[in-house]
């Protein structure tokens, strides 16, 4: 299947357009569906709500017992940035040096000034893109409203030459698409963008969630050849790094795992939000000639962080250096 761009990148076309505000309703009454549902969707089956997020909520009165409870939400505080440069034999030469903000799980309202902060650690990192991989909101709260009015802050203190794009999490509802494009970001629901540079070009697949709301659409999305000789996945989840790099992709972006947020020393998780992938909880990887990074993201679910600080990724693509052979 030969997949649409979104909506700004779409030629004037009214056909394409009524193809793409179909899918979008089509995909909006399923998830809808979906999120009426106690259980849990995902690439195994229907599988009830994990016991584990309850215990999890445990984490904060335990902490507050134990004495831990304000120096877990000091760690949870001290954001910084990651700089990370990644190397690549079929980047397009136009974009060696190309720049991307990787920000996810913000979940907005959990942590006192979280936008504040992200706009202060990154007004000194002017980048190209910037990338949002999902959990703008906690369990549907807050309001799509008020997700917009803190996006629209987010995206106005964000230098970013090519603007903003964003996936949904597992945390977030359908009724938040709409807000967040008004407010600025740009959300690929299963959806393809590019970017181009002179004769180069990049392509860009964001998909739905599928942690707690998989659907084998959004798989078959990822699924199908890799657009171009150069394309990025951006996925809330690691959970489908095998997928993309079956399919020729070169760069997979996600969250979800928080790093497992609450982590024993040296950053080791306890509890890595996964079903499968478990290895890919935090940081650089690689699946098959594919890289991959994933964030510990920004915000928290519990407010609390040990051994596992938040982190603004400043991803920074290279052409691979041609090895010189001797004379």
């Amino acid at each position: 299947m030969d997949l649409p761009e979104t909506f700004s990148a779409l030629p004037s076309s009214r056909s394409l357009v009524r193809q793409v505000v179909d899918a979008r309703a089509l995909w909006r009454a399923k998830r809808q569906a979906l999120e009426a549902q106690r259980r849990r969707s995902t690439r195994r089956g229907m599988r009830l709500l994990s016991p584990v997020p309850r215990f999890v909520r445990l984490a904060e009165p335990l902490l507050q017992f134990l004495g831990w409870y304000r120096r877990g939400v000091r760690n949870a505080l001290a954001l910084g940035v990651s700089e990370v440069e990644l190397f690549f034999p079929n980047l397009p030469p136009a974009f060696d040096g190309y720049s991307i903000l990787h920000l996810t799980d913000l979940h907005l309202r959990r942590l006192p000034r979280l936008i504040d902060r992200i706009v202060e650690q990154a007004r000194d990192h002017a980048v190209d893109l910037a990338v949002i991989t999902g959990d703008f909101q906690s369990h549907g709260w807050p309001s799509a409203e008020v997700v917009a009015a803190d996006a629209a802050q987010l995206v106005a203190g964000l230098n970013a030459r090519d603007g903003v794009l964003g996936v949904l999490g597992n945390h977030d509802t359908h009724q938040i698409v709409e807000p967040l494009e008004q407010a600025g970001i740009r959300m690929l629901v299963n959806e393809r963008a590019s970017i181009t540079r002179g004769d180069g070009v990049i392509h860009i697949t964001g998909l739905d969630d599928i942690n707690r709301f998989y659907t084998p659409e959004a798989e078959r999305v990822l699924s199908e050849p890799a657009p171009g000789p150069f394309a990025m996945a951006l996925v809330h989840s690691a959970e489908l790094a095998d997928v993309a790099a079956a399919a020729g992709y070169s760069l997979y972006l996600s969250g979800h795992t928080h790093g497992g947020q609450i982590c024993l020393p040296g950053g080791h998780p306890i509890f890595t939000a996964l079903d499968s992938h478990r290895r890919l909880v935090a940081g650089q990887w690689q699946w098959d000639g594919m890289l991959g990074y994933t964030s510990r993201g920004v915000g928290v679910s519990q407010r609390a962080r040990f051994n596992c600080p938040p982190e603004l990724v400043v991803l920074r693509l290279r052409c691979e250096p041609v090895p010189v052979l001797p004379l």
